[in-house]
């Protein structure tokens, strides 16, 4: 039997998103900035529909959504761009020490550039930690990047908190939102931000498709970091993709329509799995704090076998799982999710992310858990 459990790394396509897809996959052809003809104003008006509806989704206006091609895209667009066009104001950028990759990374170019960049800690249950920020604030402070929902422990971040503390007068605010459609509502968390990313892929679209929605309200001004057109008001140059900004856009509808139900339904299956895992390996515990965590991410740590191993048994019994970010170049290593949340590395090893989503089925948890109860037992020989 074979069983996705690891969409925390990337969701399968729905079928009403690849239905909004086909028409533009196959038989209209015609560059969307080529309006000039009807071929390309028909691409056009897609395009200006998925922005519209992108927009009604966030409460922005169509003028502040900017597509691109990933997420990792749009989180270097924001930080880097953010960072380079307020660089006048000052050099300081705070970062929270649980940030996926596509963060950490441009925030490692801003220190080998000359910014002052801090990374705000955690507590043990993998939520921002709000004094901490307040204290790391500086009068030179011109960017502050916290995520939404966190992408190997599933912590909800405390966005509302980390608004209040820094003010509308203060650094602009990045959100890297990528896990958040599906899992929290999505309007209340992009009304907070200056800058919100939005991907495709981890929410039942096409990979290929993101957006950086940036806020006029208080004169946002990114640097490009690509030139070559004028597309996306200069912000991201190239021919935009138009069946993947139609999925993108058909995909976070779906997810925010059917929020209440997948949430109800995943947290259920969610619970299943985490009481097979806990009865199969006694001791097993999970990472993040109970009163701020999605369902659909299940961190466990085991005891009496390590991760690789066990992703591995479950891997040949056709279950798919992970170790921890899809994205890390350091898979071997521990996570930084994890050791910011104050885990050993020994304890880190033993961990596994279980991703639950909108296809997983009462009959996948109960053989994912039969494998569990079989393995430990031969372990227990």
């Amino acid at each position: 039997m074979d069983v996705y459990l690891d969409n925390l790394a990337t969701t399968p396509l729905d079928p009403r998103v690849l239905a909004a897809m086909l028409p533009w996959l196959s038989g209209r052809p015609g560059n969307p900035h080529a309006r000039i003809h009807a071929f390309g104003r028909a691409a056009g008006e897609a395009v200006d529909e998925a922005r519209d509806r992108l927009a009604a989704l966030t409460g922005a206006r169509a003028g502040e959504i900017v597509f691109a091609p990933s997420a990792t895209a749009a989180n270097n667009l924001a930080i880097l761009g953010a960072a380079e066009a307020r660089m006048r104001k000052g050099d300081h950028v705070l970062v929270s020490a649980i940030e996926h990759p596509s963060v950490l990374g441009p925030a490692d170019v801003l220190l080998r550039r000359g910014f002052n960049v801090e990374f705000v800690p955690v507590d043990n249950g993998g939520v921002l930690d709000l004094d901490a920020l307040r204290a790391r604030l500086k009068p030179t402070t011109i960017l502050v990047s916290v995520m939404c929902v966190n992408n190997e422990v599933g912590t909800v971040q405390p966005l509302e908190g980390v608004r209040d503390i820094i003010s509308d007068r203060g650094p602009l605010l990045h959100v890297d939102a990528s896990q958040a459609p599906g899992k929290v509502a999505l309007k209340p968390v992009a009304q907070l931000a200056d800058l919100l990313t939005l991907s495709g892929h981890k929410a039942y679209g096409p990979k290929g498709a993101a957006a950086l929605v940036v806020r006029t309200r208080r004169q946002v001004r990114l640097h490009p970091l690509l030139t070559g057109g004028g597309q996306e008001d200069g912000l991201w140059p190239g021919t935009v993709n138009v069946p993947a900004v139609v999925g993108l856009a058909q995909a976070l509808d779906l997810c925010e329509n059917e929020l209440s139900d997948d949430v109800e339904r995943i947290g259920s299956l969610s619970a299943a799995l985490l009481d097979a895992a806990v009865n199969a390996f006694p001791g097993a515990t999970r990472n993040g704090s109970a009163d701020s965590i999605v369902p659909h991410c299940l961190s466990v740590t085991f005891e009496g076998v390590a991760g690789e191993t066990l992703v591995a048994h479950l891997a040949r019994e056709g279950i798919a799982a992970a170790l921890g970010s899809a994205c890390s170049s350091e898979a071997a290593s521990p996570s930084h999710v994890l050791a910011a949340m104050g885990l050993q590395p020994a304890r880190s090893r033993r961990t596994l992310r279980f991703g639950l989503g909108r296809f997983t089925t009462p009959v996948e948890i109960d053989f994912t858990a039969a494998v569990l109860q079989k393995f430990a037992a031969k372990l227990r020989r």
